[in-house]
């Protein structure tokens, strides 16, 4: 059975490569996240998510990130920008269905990589 789990080469794993996204990134505020973009020139786009506990106990921040994860890997194709990418989910997020938080994370991403 094959796995749906994010390559190593698909996330955003080192303190530093959040710091550079947080610092040189582009924010995007939807209705259920904020995404923070930033140009990279590795081979694919690369997913970072910061849930505090602002959010929710841990059960709630852990479905929160599987829905996010499951919505990276679904909208991300060949012909999309490469670009890491940090998203924070909002308290909203949980009370929508995987359609519109879709359309919400195209939107924030189209608005964040399309700004001059």
């Amino acid at each position: 059975m094959p796995s749906n789990a994010l390559p190593p080469d698909r996330k955003l794993r080192r303190r530093a490569d959040f710091q550079r996204v947080f610092d040189t990134g582009r924010r995007s505020h939807g209705r259920f996240l904020t995404l923070i973009a930033t140009a990279h020139t590795g081979p694919a786009a690369r997913l970072g998510i910061v849930a505090s506990r602002k959010l929710g106990g841990a059960v709630i921040r852990n479905r929160a990130k599987r829905l996010i994860r499951e919505i990276f890997r679904t909208t991300n194709s060949p012909s999309a920008p490469v670009v890491d990418l940090i998203v924070i989910p909002k308290p909203s997020m949980l009370e929508s269905d995987l359609p519109q938080l879709r359309r919400d994370f195209e939107t924030a991403l189209r608005r964040s990589v399309s700004k001059p």
